[in-house]
């Protein structure tokens, strides 16, 4: 892998630091990953978006005058967790409330849904759209639906546009839900992609290969095909697109010609004119034309094509001017720089530095993002560590100790083995458990229960994609179960992973209305089968080393079958996910195992 870059744990810091620095209109909340405008306008709806980086110039390159107010930025390919989200919200609450535009991925779902209630709790007023405009996932009772992709930047530009002429939320929501429902994208891919902390291709693709129908993760597409001449896919891809839309001649579009980010600009020209002669050849009129790299996957060769159906109200809000990093039409760019000059001029007669106006706006902004909270404070474990009949809290400090170094020396192991998503589920877990450990004197820990919710606020808040929010729930759950009790027995344990399993699903009701089961091909499929051996250990009356091993067994059984099934939820639900383990719930099998083999 040859890559310009430090390491790839400071990857996206250093990218959003870069950006920040080339825009100085913008700046880059570090603490939280949050790229958003300096001078917010709190007269009007904010619009906030995010997801995974890896995408760029989406979407931080997508924050400016007449687009995104702010941008939540997570590691490669994973989702931002809760708490940055709900940060986000916080830093750009408006007077006229916040509309949330969320790609159709399961861990961006969850993790925007959950920072909206905890923003709604403090009386932010939010609301949220879900773009889904992928045509290449024509099943959607496999996963959440289909997948966002390149259409989400037509949303954020409609949608700031009506945001900047004063829209309530109702009518921002609305004019970006007309979007969605006009607006299909088809993709395929070349090459693969690679992930920085993984190091190598997510998957492997022959010379004379493509994959057709791709996500923007690295996802396996709809088919692996041999490669293609740009009329030949143009002619395939257009028509369905089409009737996806139910598209008819006469009719006027909006064409996006979307990059992955490793095909150059010649070659998406080239595509452009393949496709614009099939849309004339079908009669369908073009209004208006993006080439370019708009929704990457890193560095993956390949392109999408994305059709927006138009009238006369989104027409006039997709020619409003815009002033982004990415995007810059309609004289935007002249207004924002005659302000700046006014800004710089003022300041100069004032003889104060020009930031010193929103100075203020930054320090209001800091009070409210930051929480009441210990930090610093140094909490030590009481005792020496027992791991036997019985588990103190030091022990259980010990066994989490144990598994936060599993997972991180199985990082790469870990995306290796997410074969049926998009590789990141080793470097999403280990970058929480990574923090988990640095803050590991800050944890509280009283008792057993208020260890592992303390642990939960680290994993729900540094744990990548949906990592966060499945495996902070679960740690919070268990926590919850053993509230108070500063050592717990065998049925104490069996306890602690029923609430484990009770938490993951949970937050899957909460955010798609149902929660995992066995045989949804989920980390439910190991979890739940070591939660209920240890809890029929408890019964029989076993002893707690062997109930443990027992467990491991019965987790990596769970894994095991899970092979041989299709996955009905979250991204694997996309892909032909057969013939491989789910990776989480690989990953649990691994963990309990080792966990056994380290107590002896």
């Amino acid at each position: 892998m040859k890559k310009i870059m430090n390491t790839a744990d400071t990857f996206v810091y250093d990218m959003c630091h870069g950006l920040a620095k080339a825009h100085p209109e913008l700046e880059f909340v570090e603490k939280y990953k949050i790229v958003k405008k300096k001078a917010l306008d709190r007269n009007k709806v904010s619009l906030i978006s995010g997801g995974g980086s890896g995408h760029e110039p989406a979407h931080a390159g997508f924050v400016g005058k007449g687009m995104l107010d702010a941008a939540v930025c997570g590691d490669v390919f994973a989702s931002p967790s809760q708490i940055q989200v709900y940060n986000a919200l916080k830093l750009t609450a408006s007077k006229k409330g916040t509309l949330m535009i969320v790609k159709n991925y399961s861990g961006d779902c969850m993790n925007f849904n959950n920072a909206a209630a905890l923003a709604k709790d403090e009386g932010i007023e939010v609301d949220a759209v879900y773009v889904n405009d992928d045509i290449a996932v024509k099943d959607s009772l496999y996963t959440v639906g289909r997948r966002g992709v390149a259409g989400t930047v037509f949303v954020h530009k409609i949608a700031g546009a009506c945001a900047e002429k004063g829209g309530s939320l109702a009518e921002v929501k609305a004019v970006a839900q007309k979007v969605i429902d006009n607006i299909r994208s088809f993709g395929f891919a070349l090459t693969s992609c690679t992930v920085p902390a993984a190091g190598s291709p997510t998957f492997e693709i022959g010379e004379d290969e493509m994959e057709f129908g791709v996500g923007i993760h690295g996802e396996p597409g709809r088919k692996r095909e041999k490669l293609q001449t740009a009329d030949q896919l143009a002619a395939r891809i257009v028509p369905d697109l089409m009737e996806d839309l139910k598209l008819k001649k006469g009719e006027e579009i909006a064409l996006l010609i979307n990059g992955f980010g490793g095909s150059p600009l010649q070659e998406l020209y080239l595509f452009n004119n393949s496709v614009t002669k099939e849309l004339e050849k079908a009669g369908v009129k073009i209004y208006k034309t993006l080439v370019g790299n708009y929704m990457t996957s890193i560095d993956m060769a390949g392109a999408s094509v994305t059709l927006l159906r138009l009238d006369d109200e989104l027409k006039g809000y997709l020619d409003y001017p815009v002033a982004t990093p990415a995007i810059t039409w309609g004289g935007a760019s002249a207004e924002a720089l005659a302000c700046q000059e006014a800004v710089a001029a003022l300041a100069k007669a004032l003889n104060i530095t020009p930031g010193a106006f929103t100075a203020k706006a930054a320090d209001d902004d800091a009070a409210v993002a930051e929480e009441e909270s210990d930090e610093g404070k140094t909490y030590e474990f009481e005792g020496e560590a027992v791991i036997g009949e019985k588990i103190n809290t030091p022990g259980m400090g010990k066994l989490v100790e144990m598994m936060a170094d599993i997972i991180i020396e199985n990082e790469v192991p870990f995306c290796k083995a997410d074969r049926c998503g998009d590789g990141d589920f080793g470097m999403s877990i280990a970058k929480g458990f990574k923090q988990l450990k640095a803050d590991w004197a800050t944890r509280k820990k009283g008792n057993v229960g208020e260890f592992l919710v303390s642990c939960s606020e680290i994993i729900m808040e540094y744990c990548g994609g949906a990592s966060g929010p499945i495996w902070g729930s679960a740690f919070r759950y268990a926590g919850k179960a053993v509230a108070g009790k500063k050592e717990i027995d065998l049925a104490g344990l069996a306890a602690i992973f029923q609430a484990a399993v009770e938490g993951v699903q949970e937050t899957g009701r909460k955010s798609f209305g149902k929660g995992a089961v066995v045989g949804d091909k989920t980390l439910i499929d190991a979890l739940v089968p070591a939660a209920d051996t240890l809890s029929e250990c408890a019964k029989k009356g076993c002893k707690m080393k062997a109930a443990m091993a027992k467990s491991a067994e019965a987790a990596v059984a769970g894994a095991e079958a899970t092979k041989f099934i299709q996955a009905k939820m979250g991204r694997a639900g996309v892909t032909d996910s057969e013939g491989y383990p789910d990776a989480g719930a690989y990953g649990l099998g691994v963990i309990f195992t080792e966990i056994v083999r380290r107590l002896g």
